[in-house]
């Protein structure tokens, strides 16, 4: 792989003007003058992220995320002002609720209710309070797009409607947002004593989370949402924020997908979405054009995302707005410090004033870290959080240059094999360095699980000790051709372990054998045989997502998967992707690591278990295997087996 070189220039010159704030000084709020963002009167450019489970997991959990993002120089943390939960009928207010968490509620009287209490809005209290004490600004959207803690169809269901885009045009529903984005701002926080409308801690307000005419399929869009509809009611929202609230800066939270091709294939441009990234950020009540940046997810590529983020400085640029990169990602982690090295490049050099990458989690009550649950994690101290902190502190003018960035490695081999990993084709150097010293290429002495040698050209080749298995792993610094020495970065190659015959887990010929929606998501939907799919035998397994979820079963008997390599299952080769997790031990231990399985043969996914025993202590008492199932989706699955 290329080695990428950070591009140092006269605009970097310019950015030494906005020099760190003095410690001490009053906290102030971050405002817009023209397209430039300010904060104490001087230029204000950042670099953060995000996390989304700040309001509901323990207050441990919490301040471990807000304290490591300080730490690690971030200025910008974007997290979430809502969780909504009840039943349609009322019943249960408080369905959907996690860790007895949850802000807004229904009960059936006809308008939704807010839990101003210690499990509800409180926590959002502790989350501002944190995140001052810590120097960091927040981003808040008010709502989701997207089902998870509610959101936009949660208040379709609550008014009884039938498309997704209803949120977007049902006057009612508009009352009750705008009732509860008026008890946001109006509330007091109840640990500083400050309302939020008045706290300089806050930065941006977002009308929502990725609003699309689509959401997460439990209701169609109809056929009139268009571009129209959203900025009509992006239009009303900021408006109505903006009586209410003078003092903070106010985004959609938009992708920020374009409409200049209107008709055209590409749908990030077409407007098909019911986005116009333009007009929006053209609405008087409107100060910051948002966007956000998934190539996986999206069918492109990451030099796709460079030109994204530089059509989106000039788009800026043209409103005469600033610019925020709301959140980015990339799966690939062999590629990932390389591509948000180019990213942030651009970002930096197109004179966006922000971005945030998606997402920073850390460590929880009992020292494990939450799970990489959707691949896009990076943890911080690491390579790449190194990475994105220089972006940092070049956007705060407080750096030019910066040791090289050496990044972490892994590869995969069979039982008693070696194998030869090309370790710097990762790692950055930066101007006016310009290259590495390959020469200088050192293992340090921790290797385990067998032995590690340097090799020729940047290689490090390894040989398992007898009968290992596992991860072995050993740790190595390179300098650049200035003598600059990198960070340590972790080489990690996993032996599978020795082949056992396939045991079958499922094969669903007498019946669901168990299945069903997990316990603490009993509306995720149903389960039934099917003969129209199955891999043997005569039948296989149909789950079909309601509200989406998990759906599992517990095994017939505690199974130890650190000695398998493979689960794997069948399913129609175009029936979507999935997501495995397993409960673990007597106290049904959640464990999920980072790695999803794979089409890997026809009509076939496989799920590497050794990708997933980092991230999975419990894995040699496994009790329930789960799999999710969005919204409105149906999966057909058979022949569940293990390798």
């Amino acid at each position: 792989m290329k080695m990428r070189y950070l591009a140092l220039g006269a605009a970097v010159l310019l950015a030494l003007t906005g020099a760190a704030v003095p410690t001490g000084v009053a906290p102030a709020f971050v405002t817009r003058a023209g397209a430039d963002l300010r904060l104490h009167g001087k230029p204000f450019r950042f670099a953060g992220t995000n996390n989304y489970y700040l309001h509901y997991q323990s207050p441990v959990a919490r301040d471990n995320v807000l304290d490591t993002a300080a730490a690690a120089g971030f200025q910008v943390m974007r997290t979430w002002g809502w969780f909504d939960t009840g039943t349609a009928d009322g019943s249960n207010p408080t369905a959907g609720s996690q860790n007895g968490v949850y802000l807004q509620y229904w009960d059936g009287s006809g308008h939704p209710h807010y839990n101003d209490g210690a499990d509800g809005l409180a926590r959002l209290d502790a989350v501002i309070a944190r995140a001052g004490q810590d120097g960091l600004k927040l981003v808040i959207p008010f709502t989701n797009n997207w089902g998870d803690f509610g959101g936009m169809d949660k208040y379709v269901e609550w008014a009884g409607g039938s498309h997704h885009d209803d949120f977007y045009t049902d006057a009612r529903i508009r009352g009750w947002f705008r009732d509860y984005i008026a008890h946001l701002l109006d509330r007091t926080n109840s640990i500083t004593g400050v309302k939020y409308k008045d706290d300089p801690t806050i930065m941006t307000w977002e009308l929502a989370n990725e609003p699309r005419c689509v959401g997460s399929g439990k209701y169609p869009r109809s056929a009139a949402c268009d571009t129209d509809t959203i900025t009509a009611w992006a239009d009303e929202m900021s408006t109505f924020i903006r009586s209410v609230d003078r003092k903070h800066l106010i985004s959609v939270g938009d992708e920020g997908f374009f409409a200049d091709q209107p008709g055209g294939d590409d749908w990030t441009h077409n407007g098909g979405e019911g986005i116009d990234t333009v007009r929006l950020a053209r609405l008087r009540n409107i100060d910051v054009m948002s966007y956000h940046l998934y190539p996986d997810g999206w069918g492109k590529t990451a030099d796709w995302g460079t030109q994204w983020i530089l059509d989106h400085a000039r788009a800026a640029r043209q409103v005469g707005k600033p610019v925020m990169l709301g959140e980015f990602g990339y799966r690939d982690k062999a590629t990932r410090n390389t591509v948000y090295q180019r990213w942030t490049d651009a970002a930096y050099a197109s004179g966006t004033n922000g971005a945030l990458y998606w997402i920073l989690s850390d460590r929880l009550d009992d020292g494990s870290l939450y799970g990489d649950y959707d691949g896009f994690t990076v943890y911080c101290p690491s390579p790449v959080c190194t990475t994105i902190s220089n972006f940092g502190r070049r956007m705060q003018g407080r750096a030019l240059t910066f040791a090289p960035v050496a990044d972490d490695d892994t590869a995969t081999v069979e039982y008693g094999m070696s194998t030869s990993l090309q370790v710097v084709g990762n790692d950055l150097v930066y101007l006016p360095a310009r290259r590495l010293d390959l020469r200088t290429l050192k293992l340090n002495p921790d290797a385990t699980g067998g032995t590690f040698t340097v090799g020729a050209g940047g290689t490090v080749a390894f040989t398992p000790a007898a009968g290992f298995t596992g991860r072995a792993t050993v740790t190595y610094t390179i300098a650049d051709n200035l003598g600059r020495r990198s960070n340590r970065a972790t080489v990690t190659v996993t032996v599978k372990p020795q082949p056992l015959p396939e045991q079958t887990l499922f094969d669903f010929e007498d019946g669901t054998q168990g299945w069903g929606p997990a316990s603490f998501n009993p509306t995720a939907g149903t389960v039934a045989t099917t003969s129209e799919f199955h891999a043997d035998g005569v039948q296989g397994l149909r789950l079909t997502g309601t509200d989406g979820g998990w759906f599992g079963a517990s095994l017939p008997a505690p199974t130890d998967l650190t000695t398998r390599g493979t689960l794997s299952f069948a399913s129609p080769s175009a029936n979507g992707s999935f997501a495995v997790s397993f409960q673990t031990g007597p106290d049904s231990v959640w464990c999920q690591g980072d790695a999803r399985p794979s089409a890997t043969r026809a009509g076939y996914y496989e799920l590497d278990l050794t990708a997933v025993a980092a991230g999975c202590p419990g894995l040699s008492d496994v009790r329930t295997v789960n799999l999710y199932i969005g919204g409105n989706q149906q999966q057909d699955i058979d022949a569940m087996t293990i390798s």
